[in-house]
């Protein structure tokens, strides 16, 4: 497991990417909150596109549908 630590930090450092060497600033629970915000964005993201997904595989369908006339 520390070979693995070690070369992460490596590519973190080569791409000059900031190594936390602390607990971080950031409190458990606001990281709590802040994830689950942005779990909720994505969640209203994935909803949209699985509601247009819908309307289209519908209009699809009744292209076809036309189309047997």
């Amino acid at each position: 497991m520390r070979d693995w630590i070690e070369q992460l930090d490596v590519i973190l450092k080569r791409n000059k990417k900031e190594l936390l060497t602390h607990a971080g600033r950031v409190s458990h629970q606001r990281a709590l909150e802040k994830s689950s915000i942005e779990y909720g964005k994505c969640k209203i993201g994935q909803s949209k596109i699985e509601r247009i997904s819908s309307l289209e595989e519908l209009e699809q369908d009744i292209d076809r549908l036309r189309d047997k006339k």
